[in-house]
């Protein structure tokens, strides 16, 4: 049996498996895990110091000119959609929704962040997330760390990989870095200079360890070799170095899945006994279809001819962005925020729909209630278990001792304040998040509520301490203390 039709077969299972509900308790949400990773492409982020060639380097990868030369952009994400559309995150936090998908309306926004859905083979196999920050060695490395979190691989593009490019590089997760690519970009013009061999010799010097591949290329020859009927010249493919990293990337796709194949499989075979009933119904598993053969080895995705987008749906939803780092942030919109603030009213909005998706998964079919005069409904009670309680007490405390921290930074910081507050309601914000994450009962409903409001609102921070706005960490101080009360209020019910 091939890789693709036993990866197939295990996901079909697994998918089966999981609605079943007949995998023990400690063992589904595992099973959930991977099931996700096997649905979704692999993670790919385009990192590297501004202008060091990544925006080319998305479009060999995605085999279409989606980012132009000389439009200003911020950080991006982009997946696969039936028709092109972009999801805009303005710097006040609100979304805007560009059907077309078109750069320039984008860019009109002047957003923080962009989801953009296209309708590109190569999606269908990767996500792509473009990391842009300003030209400061700080933002850069909170941008690489944010989006480290976010990827499953990583193309690091430089010109030399200079002292402030590996002091970066160095603080990465060691697991990124195994799945790690250093693209010594725009090779053409330092082989016109007469600097390529040097160069590259000194960066496999300094960097051999660091990552799984280190590749020269010529970019813009690379998107060159593309034909306007579809073809692909190969040669030139393959002497500009787009055939190398094309190859490394599909190998890192193809290894990444079939990681997540192999440990699914043994789990089945684990519970093989749990999931006996399933065979003695005789259920069969649900069909995945075969994906696409995999396209010739010189690009990723053919380029697709072009043609006028097609109207779009209306538009979904969007789901809850991840805070990027901006590349340039526009003067922040007047808002009002009565009550608690806007950052706290959508993370609740987020969370409380998160936890009914997840409820309306799990609980079982109500029965009928008799008719009865209408009545009030009765206030839902929360019960925490013991273990949730303790995470909850401890949190609370901890928040508790950094408030009389918060204060007496603000006494000693003196102009500089708003950015050591914003700094360290950042890094409160993530310990109560990571906290929350390995600690309580992962079955109790109010701390799966509790979890994705800290992930969202360490996300929001993270955008609010880009935007670099005075009246920015006052909000984060709020949205720190929402949750506080929140906690609080669940402690007391």
């Amino acid at each position: 049996m091939s890789n693709q039709s036993l990866g197939n077969r295990v996901q079909a299972e697994l998918k089966l498996a999981v609605e079943s509900g007949l995998l023990p308790d400690d063992v589904h949400g595992k099973a959930e895990t991977l099931l996700a990773r096997l649905q979704k492409p692999v993670r790919l982020a385009i990192m590297g110091m501004p202008k060091s060639g990544k925006s080319a380097v998305l479009n060999l990868l995605v085999g279409s000119d989606v980012l132009l030369e000389g439009l200003s952009l911020p950080t991006m994400q982009l997946s696969h959609g039936e028709t092109p559309s972009a999801t805009c995150t303005l710097p006040d936090g609100s979304k805007q929704v560009v059907a077309g998908a078109d750069p320039h309306a984008i860019a009109a926004l002047t957003p923080v962040f962009v989801d953009m859905q296209l309708p590109l083979p190569a999606l269908a196999k990767i996500t792509v997330l473009e990391v842009v920050a300003p030209d400061d060695p700080t933002a850069v490395h909170k941008a690489s760390q944010w989006a480290a979190k976010r990827s499953d691989v990583a193309l690091w593009c430089t010109q030399g990989f200079g002292d402030v490019e590996r002091g970066i590089w160095a603080a990465m997760p060691d697991t990124l870095k195994d799945h790690a690519f250093l693209m010594i970009t725009k090779a053409d013009e330092l082989q016109d200079e007469g600097v390529l061999d040097a160069t590259v010799a000194s960066v496999q010097s300094m960097a051999k360890d660091e990552f799984n591949q280190i590749l020269p290329i010529a970019t813009l020859s690379a998107i060159a070799s593309r034909q306007a009927d579809g073809s692909v010249n190969k040669d030139k493919m393959r002497g500009s170095g787009g055939l190398a990293l094309i190859s490394a990337v599909l190998k890192q796709v193809e290894m990444g899945r079939q990681s997540v194949v192999d440990m699914a499989d043994v789990l089945l075979h684990q519970h093989a006994d749990d999931l006996a009933a399933l065979k003695t119904a005789e259920k069969t598993p649900e069909p995945i279809p075969e994906p696409a053969s995999a396209p010739e080895e010189e690009t990723l995705a053919p380029p697709e001819p072009e043609a006028a987008a097609p109207a779009p749906e209306p538009a979904a939803e969007p789901k809850p962005e991840p805070a990027p780092t901006p590349e340039s942030v526009a003067p922040p919109q007047d808002r009002a925020t009565p009550g608690e603030s806007p950052a706290m009213t959508r993370l609740r909005a987020i969370a409380e729909k998160k936890t009914a998706a997840k409820q309306a998964a799990t609980d079982p079919e109500p029965e009928p209630a008799p008719a009865a005069p209408a009545a009030a409904p009765a206030p839902v009670q929360v019960i925490l278990s013991d273990a949730t309680r303790d995470a909850y007490e401890h949190v609370v405390a901890y928040l508790e001792e950094q408030g009389d921290v918060l204060a007496q930074t603000i006494e000693t910081s003196g102009k500089n304040a708003p950015s050591a507050i914003m700094a360290l309601t950042v890094e409160q914000i993530q310990w109560l998040t990571d906290y929350l994450n390995e600690n309580g009962d992962d079955s109790d409903p109010s701390l799966l509520r509790a979890r994705d409001t800290a992930f969202d609102a360490a996300d929001m921070v993270q955008l609010m301490q880009m935007e670099k706005r005075d009246s920015a960490a006052l909000e984060a101080v709020s949205l720190m203390l929402q949750i506080k009360k929140e906690l609080q209020a669940d402690l007391a019910a």
